[in-house]
This record gives structure tokens, C-alpha cells and sequence, in this order.
């Protein structure tokens, strides 16, 4: 029988440590104490499991079991979540993409084969409870964010623009945060967020998370609560969120704050 294999590692971490090679190696082992051919194995490195449409590896196996001559008859991972940690993503792919085309899935370690309604069932049971396990780590570092954050100290995320982490906890970025009050700036004088950004970018200053400023990119900072120091966990002030004061040193006054949202709520028009 002809199949091809699949791995995968999400981190540079799991990169370094090789977990790429062992994967190839007990795919290949399984393999040849079943007596089947291996053709080819597609890998992707440092890739959540989560977006298929970025894990180049995964879509040129989609493509090469639909269009090669091979007649392969399986695919073969070492454990399913290498493959889709959601088993309604898991289940999509068997049941449209493999299915139709009498392709198998199998899991080394769980010891499941597709082709058979055991095999299926199997597979949905292991499915459910890998979800189970997967939300109870969740809610148990989703409570621990919570607790630290009603302990009014900084609770894990990503940073906004203007800040960074030290030992001693959230502190301005100097020159991120000259940028933010400018941005303030500007746009009470009267500039339009659309300005501000081209002008931004034009100087060859970039946000956080692209390459270039946008004018919702300027609408965000604007509206964020975090330069004049107030930080709201777990929902919205209403919904009755976490209010944090201090764990992040403001960059603008509550005064600048306020004025420029009071004219954002008058509507960004008539600017130069």
C-alpha cells in the first residue's frame, strides 16, 4: 500500500529540539513494520496548527494526493493534532478532501485507521476529549490571567505600541511612545487620521503588527484607554471588566485623552 505522511512543529522551540526528525522517524518505522510504501513526507516548521490556508507543507499534500498517479491509499501522522487540533476541521478534511478520493487517515500513536466506521468512531472520541483537555487549559490560564489582573499587575498579552517589559514589570517604550503623542498631537491640531498615517509612513515609521500605518490603525491608539493609563481585562467596563490603573504608565494626560475623543465622537471631518 502506498501512503504518505505529515508532520509538523508550531515553535522554534519544538524545531530545535528535533521533534520534526522523530516524527519522520516513527512514521517511517510504522511503515515499514506494516510493509507499506512511504512516497513522501510533507512537513511544516514553526506553523500553528490553526490556519491551514499559511502551512505550505499541509496544502501541497492536499494537492498531491488529489492529482498524482501514485494511487495513494493513506495518510499517516504521528498523532492527529499535528494535523488539525479542531476535530471539526479534522473531520471536514477526511470527510471532503480524503473521503472522495478512498484515502485513509492514520494516527501512529492513537492507533486509528478511517477506513473502517471503528476507526471513525475512534477518532471522534479522541477528537472530543483532546477539546476537552484543550478548553479546561484554557479557562485554567484564563483564570489565571484574571486573578493576576485583579491583583492590578500586568496579566500576559501582547504589548501595545508605545510599551515594553522589563523585569520590574510595564514601562514606556521611549521612542514608540513619542510616536503615540504625536499621534495625540496631531490630531487634536486638527489633521485627519488618514494624514497622520501617510505622514507616518512616509517617514518610514511602522505599527506593531504591519508594516504600515492605516487610518484605523491611528483610530485604535486614539481610542485605547491604555496610554492614559487604564488597562480593562476579561470584557468592557459595563460588563463588568477588570480595571487596572497604574500597571501601565500613561504616555498621554487624561485631559489629551478625553479631548481627543470627544472630537472623535463629532466625527472625523473637515481635517486637513
Amino acid at each position: 500500500m502506498k501512503v504518505v505522511g505529515y508532520v509538523r512543529v508550531s515553535s522554534e522551540s519544538q524545531i530545535e529540539n528535533t521533534s520534526i526528525v522523530e516524527q519522520e522517524e516513527r512514521i517511517q518505522a510504522y511503515c515499514k513494520a506494516q510493509g507499506w510504501e512511504l512516497i513522501k513526507i510533507f512537513r511544516d516548521e514553526g506553523l500553528s496548527g490553526k490556519q491551514t490556508e499559511k502551512r505550505v507543507g499541509y496544502n501541497e499534500m492536499i494537492e498531491y494526493v488529489k492529482r498524482t498517479t501514485e494511487n495513494i491509499k493513506a495518510i499517516l501522522v504521528l498523532k492527529s493534532d499535528r494535523i488539525h487540533r479542531m476535530l471539526k476541521n479534522l473531520l471536514v478534511m477526511i470527510q471532503d478532501e480524503l473521503k472522495p478520493l478512498e484515502i485513509s487517515f492514520i494516527s501512529v500513536t492513537e492507533m486509528f485507521d478511517t477506513s473502517s466506521p471503528q476507526g471513525m468512531m475512534f477518532l471522534q472520541m479522541i477528537g472530543s476529549f483532546a477539546e476537552f483537555e484543550r478548553e479546561l487549559i484554557y479557562q485554567r490560564t484564563k483564570g489565571g490571567r484574571i486573578s493576576t489582573a485583579k491583583n492590578n499587575k500586568f496579566a500576559g498579552g501582547e504589548l501595545p505600541y508605545g510599551y515594553e517589559i522589563v523585569d520590574e514589570g510595564v514601562i514606556k517604550h521611549q521612542t514608540q511612545a513619542s510616536i503615540i503623542k504625536r499621534i495625540y498631537q496631531d490630531y487634536l491640531e486638527g489633521h485627519s487620521m488618514y494624514k497622520i498615517a501617510k505622514k507616518l509612513n512616509n517617514e518610514g515609521i511602522s505599527p506593531k503588527r504591519s508594516t504600515k500605518w492605516t487610518s484605523q490603525g491611528i483610530k485604535n491608539v486614539l481610542l485605547n484607554q491604555v496610554y492614559k493609563g487604564i488597562k480593562i481585562y476579561d470584557g468592557k467596563i459595563e460588563k463588568n471588566g477588570i480595571v487596572q490603573k497604574g500597571v501601565f504608565p500613561r504616555i498621554v494626560s487624561s485631559q489629551l485623552w478625553n479631548s481627543v475623543n470627544e472630537v472623535i465622537k463629532r466625527g472625523d471631518i473637515h481635517r486637513k
